[in-house]
């Protein structure tokens, strides 16, 4: 029987949900309202199916098209939205589902980078003598934190749970618009904003990673910080933008190891675990020009890892919901047609599921054990 203090995660990019008339980067967001019918009623099915606690989202234009959402999957009641409107014709926002009873405190939404964490004249002290700068200072979709608890009638309280939901710049080139007159723009346009995408991605990975180490540094007096990140961090698990923002913990992989006992900062791939116990690898949230990726991930810390010391919950499983995907081979415009009929998106949907299981207890029930012979 699942315990109350059991918790489960998923995150789901919504493929730029708004009204049903609104607009999104210029263009309509849906043909027209059998479309947006067809969206809501899929999407709603998809939280209806995962029953996840805490749901993540990515590219929310309108409120009220995700409250359709869950209006349409029954479940209106049963859910606090932290969401809000886009903050401009091209500034989706990122938002959360959580459990009625379950929010502690106020949701927060933070757009600029940590005061201490500026990239400027930094000299490089090996091969290279140049003077680094990046004047990027803020996200391009904030982020949003929100601290949650699964409410407990009695027994052991769990800790607060600090969860961070973001979505990273894409990987497609970024759209300039400084003067083209510029010879980089002239000569290697192609190159300046593909390069111009991936640098700001590592820049916001790595002030998404000092955002962490402040909130995971606050609890270190009460010993535990569990925190979970998840969305759309649009690079692969071990892409470099991804392990900047989860610090590289250890894995434990030998009965007789030490690995992953203590990771004070470290953030645990929902992905990696599952490798770990199972035998065949299904996890992909996207596919573009035929290339298979993992985009969206589920990152947490050592309260969720089965090996750790300060071990509070323990993985059960991740499901990686992504056999609407399959449509690599098709055009664009039919891939749009399909998803425009059906509802689809076009991103896999992930969930991760844990366990209430103090390393405590755990130690008890082997020292139970153990004196009965």
């Amino acid at each position: 029987m699942a315990n109350q203090r059991d918790v489960t995660f998923a995150t789901i990019n919504l493929l730029n949900l708004h009204d049903a008339d609104g607009r999104v980067y210029g263009a309509p967001a849906f043909p027209d309202r059998a479309a947006y019918e067809a969206r809501i009623a899929w999407l709603a099915q998809a939280v209806r199916l995962l029953q996840a606690d805490v749901i993540g989202f990515q590219e929310l234009w309108s409120v009220a098209a995700l409250r359709d959402v869950f209006e349409a999957a029954g479940l209106a009641d049963d859910y606090d939205l932290a969401a809000r409107d886009a903050l401009g014709p091209g500034k989706p926002q990122v938002a959360m589902a959580i459990r009625k009873g379950w929010l502690v405190g106020e949701p927060e939404w933070t757009a600029e980078f940590p005061e201490t964490y500026r990239l400027e004249n930094l000299r490089e002290q090996r091969d290279a003598e140049e003077i680094v700068s990046i004047s990027i200072a803020a996200f391009s979709r904030p982020v949003l934190k929100a601290v949650v608890r699964p409410p407990v009638r009695s027994g052991a309280k769990p800790p607060d749970i600090a969860v961070f939901v973001a979505h990273l710049k894409s990987k497609a080139p970024a759209r300039i618009t400084t003067d083209r007159t510029l010879p980089v723009l002239m000569e290697h346009g192609g190159i300046a904003r593909a390069v111009v995408s991936h640098v700001r991605r590592m820049v916001e990975a790595g002030a998404l990673r000092a955002m962490l180490d402040a909130a995971m540094r606050e609890s270190e007096d009460a010993a535990l910080s569990p925190t979970v990140v998840m969305g759309d961090l649009n690079d692969a698990t071990y892409a470099v933008s991804t392990e900047v923002i989860s610090a590289q913990p250890s894995y434990r992989l030998a009965a007789s190891s030490r690995a992953g006992s203590r990771s004070d900062r470290g953030l645990y791939s929902v992905e990696t675990l599952q490798q770990y116990r199972s035998d065949r690898n299904v996890y992909y949230s996207y596919i573009y020009r035929n290339k298979i990726e993992t985009l969206d991930h589920i990152l947490v810390s050592e309260e969720f890892y089965d090996h750790s010391e300060k071990r509070h919950w323990s993985f059960v499983e991740m499901e990686a919901f992504n056999d609407h995907l399959a449509l690599a081979d098709e055009s664009d415009s039919v891939k749009k047609r399909i998803r425009n009929e059906t509802g689809t998106i076009d991103h896999g949907i992930i969930r991760a599921e844990f366990a209430w299981d103090p390393i405590e207890e755990d130690l008890r029930r082997i020292a139970a054990k153990l004196a009965q012979g």
